[in-house]
């Protein structure tokens, strides 16, 4: 004789109900694998970013202690006295480029920022390692306009900008500083 089936509840789970559990709990595991992930890559571009606003602003107030008839502060001509903003893109485009090469063209550089091994107390290299020993270059440009808004007040528009790479895409930082002469009040 077979024995007889009880009718009482049994505690605990059965093994389909453990399976879907497991399951359920690998899914959430692997979501938040990902989101790790993700948050790691936004901290290292967070970090060139901040980086690049950081050898922006070294650079713009490196300026600010230049004289006001330093030759470096004496505007170029050229495309980007246009658009000092870059909203066609210029500085986006492979370096290689017409594009970028005729933007940067007006600009100046670092092999303008130290001429003839003048003193220079500002960002030396502008590079940094990661903590895997990755480096990120960055590349620093400055163009000024030179506006005299009467015959004793001359202003100076100064644009900086920073280029970098970031997952083989260029990003760039732009930022701006104003200096003005005054020869004399009447």
């Amino acid at each position: 004789m077979l024995p007889r089936a009880s009718f009482r509840p049994r505690h605990g789970f059965t093994t389909i109900e453990a399976l879907v559990a497991a399951v359920v709990f690998l899914l959430g595991l692997s979501g938040l694998l990902g989101a790790l992930t993700q948050a790691r890559n936004a901290t290292g571009q967070a970090r060139r970013y901040m980086q690049a606003t950081d050898i922006a602003n070294d650079l713009v107030e490196q300026i600010q202690l230049w004289r006001f008839d330093d030759p470096r502060l004496d505007p170029k001509a050229g495309v980007c006295n246009d658009d000092p903003l870059d909203k066609a893109g210029a500085m986006l485009k492979s370096k290689e480029s017409a594009e970028y090469v005729a933007y940067t063209k007006c600009m100046r550089d670092d092999f303008d920022i130290k001429p003839n091994n003048r003193q220079w107390s500002g960002l030396a290299a502008p590079e940094f390692k990661d903590e895997q020993g990755n480096t990120t270059t960055y590349w620093r440009y400055f163009m000024v306009r030179k506006q005299v808004v009467n015959p004793s007040v001359t202003r100076l528009q100064i644009w900086v900008k920073v280029r970098y790479d970031d997952a083989g895409e260029p990003r760039v930082v732009t930022t701006q500083a104003m200096r003005i002469q005054m020869l004399g009040l009447q």
